[in-house]
């Protein structure tokens, strides 16, 4: 199935309304609208408040679960789990517990940080 995809400007309306539309769009598909919403929030949060970079939000249903994607255009800020602080880095360890698997793809002019989450089997 083909993945849709919607574009965000880098500011905090931004990361709301991205979390809202993938857990509207996640639970429809039978899948954990909570944890969808959390996620796009870290990594949208990430994009905006890191990269300093519009975002781009897409997702793509597949047979038993659903992969949401944000993109932006700093491949060099690369996105890894560290030692959680009173300053932040717990935006990925959300990311490893709540998905069902999650990564990061960079090409030389983009970044993409994506997560999975179970959804029933499609037919």
């Amino acid at each position: 199935m083909a993945a849709d995809s919607i574009s965000f400007e880098p500011d905090v309306e931004s990361v709301r309304r991205a979390r809202r539309l993938v857990r509207e769009i996640v639970s429809e598909a039978g899948g954990d609208g909570d944890a969808a919403e959390v996620l796009t929030a870290e990594l949208a949060t990430n994009a905006v408040v890191h990269a300093h970079s519009p975002f781009e939000v897409r997702w793509r249903r597949m047979p038993s679960a659903i992969r949401v994607e944000i993109a932006n255009d700093e491949p060099e800020m690369i996105a890894r789990l560290v030692v959680a602080t009173d300053e932040g880095g717990r935006g990925l360890m959300l990311v490893d517990e709540l998905a069902r698997a999650w990564g990061v793809e960079t090409l030389p002019d983009s970044k993409v940080v994506w997560f999975e989450l179970t959804t029933p089997a499609t037919p």
